[in-house]
């Protein structure tokens, strides 16, 4: 290490902090920030390196001092000749020692977050360069690099386990402003996790960002790929199916206010409930339903003979007074359903009134009702459906189910999961993304919305809401845990990283004004918190504040990497209680990146980069050209694609990667359009309102007789081995 003169040890110093006094050669150089070093030596041979961030630099002159005797000639002249300026100031810096490596036997080992002794006065101090840094850190297993100190070019190892070690999972939140490089500098964090092959990740996408890659400054699919891993990018839209849960359908038709069109009241909470049970009663009779369907699993039949199935099992439920005890309200209902024939006394209604009274949904004339109930009931009803939007279209121009190819069918949700909690041996974990955002590819996008079909538009309205994709990642939060609960039982334990992009959204405080799925959910990540970790699955939050998250949660967390823009009050109170009020400062001293074009990042935690020992933070500027990243992390990524040279893509031999590899290519038509368009959308800044789910609504047929709803609407899944339950 290259003393160079800078400062030495002043006074007072103690374990943990250090005042400098700075060499005049050194009173411009730019320090805020910066990290130096100094050692100490000890009686018996062995010596101590500390490592501390400058969080002060403090002038000093006492002639300038408001009381001093030449007070008045400053006012007056404004300097001192050889007493102002240089001549006369001094410099006391304070650096916060962050990290402390001991030299046992001629190498240099993590020791402690302070030193053993306080430095003596006089000590000499230097600016930490990377030889230096290198040296310290040269035993790092297998070191990655995702940026360099603040202020200066020194790379610092990131060093964040998978989760295959004794202490299990680690939560983490990646916290900052928009416009502070959010998802650019976990893109970073994730492309070095791919070091870890055993730790697959599984990423919660609601804006589809993870799945498009639209807006990243290169594609982590694509390094994925190269490195030996299979990518599975699973649209909700598309191409996921979820597990079988008619309970789940039925709560969704609720949440979608289907049951208020059937003439249900604001506030038959109750009576929606008791029809919801009847329903569910119903799918599952499963002789009823292969005689009304042609099939016994209703996820199999076409939605328009599920639904007037239910129609007509509701219709014949209704008098027994178990959902309304009121005939007045039974009638309502019934009403929406059949057109009635006779009055309430039982007489026949006369023709001429008959005409005038609006038909049913299930009437030969209720076609515009029965279409109204089907836009929504549809577009729930295909997340379970083993079909593709354009399969189910293909299936309604005639096509034989057992004709369509894999991009026609849905992946089943589990059968993915599966496949990144226990990936194949000798392979990689396999990474899932779960894209949940609109489906653009249905869409107009040249600003008149009123060209798009209203069944498309309520459709994508529809599962787009927050509150359908709460429901939805519940029932994917509790098949993880529960196949994490199955594998600590038989003494083993999972390597996955949750992923949750908007996390304000769904892990939120808990508001009694919001809805009941996000409040639930809200419930549900507080517990998983508390119980994965052992489980060996961590959840990693990406969203723009501290308060962002409920406490209970935020208090389970052991790594924050917080970027620039967190300085509303209640955020700097929730940081003050994991940092010291030093390092806040320093924090908040940070200038915006798009004034200087340099992101800084506050890394929070217990070995998160080759410094950070204990409670202290370390700062790093993140990097923002993929090619130095590349470069930087050469090493391991050319020892990855060497050990699994054999699941590189086709043409790919192996050896050093040159340049970061492109997108792989969409293997859903429907995808490569919504992609483009999610481009258009983005770039306009208007994506507020399009929905995660636009099935092909236009495309279906008209309502056929309902007698003849049972032929030719069944099928089966061919690929069995996706569409196993779990074994709970």
């Amino acid at each position: 290490m290259d003393i160079g003169g800078l400062a030495v040890i002043g006074s007072p110093s103690t374990c943990d902090s250090a005042v400098l006094n700075l060499s005049s050669r050194s009173y411009h150089l730019a320090l805020l920030g910066s990290m130096l070093a100094f050692t100490i030596v000890f009686d018996n041979g062995s010596e101590e390196m500390a490592l501390g961030t400058v969080t002060k630099v403090e002038t000093i002159n006492p002639v300038h001092t408001a009381n001093a005797r030449e007070a008045m000639h400053v006012a007056t002249n404004g300097a001192i000749e050889h007493q102002s300026g240089d001549s006369g100031d001094t410099r006391a810096v304070t650096i916060k020692v962050e990290a402390v490596f001991r030299n046992w036997d001629g190498k240099w080992r993590k020791h402690a977050a302070v030193l053993s002794n306080s430095p003596a006065t006089g000590t000499p101090v230097a600016l930490l360069d990377q030889q230096t840094a290198d040296e310290l850190m040269a035993d790092t297993d297998q070191p990655a690099y995702i940026g360099t100190l603040r202020g200066s070019s020194v790379r610092i190892p990131f060093t964040l386990p998978d989760f295959s070690g004794p202490r299990g999972s680690r939560h983490l939140a990646v916290l900052g402003a928009t416009g502070s490089g959010k998802s650019v500098c976990f893109e970073y964090v994730l492309a070095s996790q791919l070091r870890w092959p055993g730790m697959g990740q599984i990423i919660l996408d609601p804006q589809g960002q993870w799945a498009t890659e639209h807006g990243l400054p290169f594609s982590l699919q694509g390094l994925a790929t190269a490195c030996g891993r299979t990518v599975f990018v699973a649209r909700l839209s598309q191409s996921l199916r979820l597990r079988k849960d008619a309970p789940l359908f039925l709560r969704l038709l609720e949440e979608s206010k289907w049951f208020r069109n059937l003439a249900f009241g604001a506030g038959a909470d109750e009576n929606v409930a008791q029809a919801r049970d009847m329903l569910h009663a119903a799918l599952q009779d499963k002789k009823a339903l292969k005689a009304a369907c042609g099939t016994d699993d209703w996820t199999e039949s076409a939605p328009e003979a599920v639904m007037t199935y239910l129609l007509d099992s509701l219709h014949g439920i209704l008098p027994a007074g178990t959902i309304y005890a009121g005939t007045e309200q039974q009638n309502r209902v019934a009403r929406t359903i059949y057109r009635p024939t006779s009055d309430s006394e039982g007489e026949p209604i006369a023709e001429h009134i008959l005409d005038r009274l609006p038909p049913g949904a299930l009437d030969p004339s209720g076609h515009q009702k029965f279409q109204q109930l089907l836009a929504v009931f549809s577009a729930l009803h295909s997340l379970w459906s083993p079909y593709s939007p354009t399969g189910a279209m293909k299936i309604a121009a005639g096509a034989d189910p057992e004709s369509l190819g894999a991009t026609d069918r849905r992946r089943d949700a589990w059968g993915l999961m599966r496949q990144v909690m226990a990936p194949k041996a000798g392979q990689p974990a396999p990474w899932l993304v779960l894209d949940l955002s609109a489906d653009l590819s249905q869409l107009n996008l040249d600003g008149n919305d009123a060209d798009t079909t209203g069944d498309v538009m309520a459709a994508t309205r529809l599962l787009d809401s927050a509150e359908v994709k709460a429901r939805i990642m519940s029932q994917l939060l509790n098949t993880l845990k529960l196949a994490g609960q199955q594998q600590f039982t038989a003494g083993g334990s999972l390597n996955v990283q949750v992923v949750v992009d908007e996390a304000w959204q769904y892990a939120g405080p808990a508001d009694s004004t919001q809805p009941d799925a996000l409040v639930s959910l809200s419930n549900q990540f507080a517990g998983d918190c508390r119980d994965v970790r052992k489980f060996g699955i961590g959840f990693a939050f990406i969203l723009q504040s501290a308060t962002g998250l409920r406490d209970d949660i935020w208090r389970q967390l052991a790594v924050l990497l917080v970027g620039y823009g967190l300085h509303d009050q209640s955020d700097i109170k929730r940081m003050a209680g994991r940092v010291s009020d030093s390092h806040l400062a320093l924090y908040r001293a940070a200038p915006p990146p798009e004034a200087t074009g340099r992101y800084t990042w506050m890394c929070v935690g217990g070995a998160v980069t080759g410094l950070s020992f204990g409670a202290n933070p370390v700062f790093l500027e993140s990097v923002t050209d993929p090619m130095a990243w590349l470069n930087w992390n050469d090493a391991w990524i050319t020892r990855i694609r060497r050990e699994f040279s054999q699941h590189l893509p086709a043409g790919d031999t192996g050896g050093r990667l040159t340049h970061l590899p492109s997108r792989p290519g969409y293997d859903d038509p429907a995808m490569e359009v919504h992609a483009r368009r999610r481009a258009v959308v983005d770039g306009r800044a208007s994506a507020t309102g399009v929905a995660s789910v636009a099935d092909a609504l236009a495309g279906r047929p008209q309502r056929r007789d309902r007698n003849s709803l049972a032929h030719n609407t069944t099928s089966t899944w061919t690929n069995r081995q996706d569409d196993d339950p779990p074994p709970f």
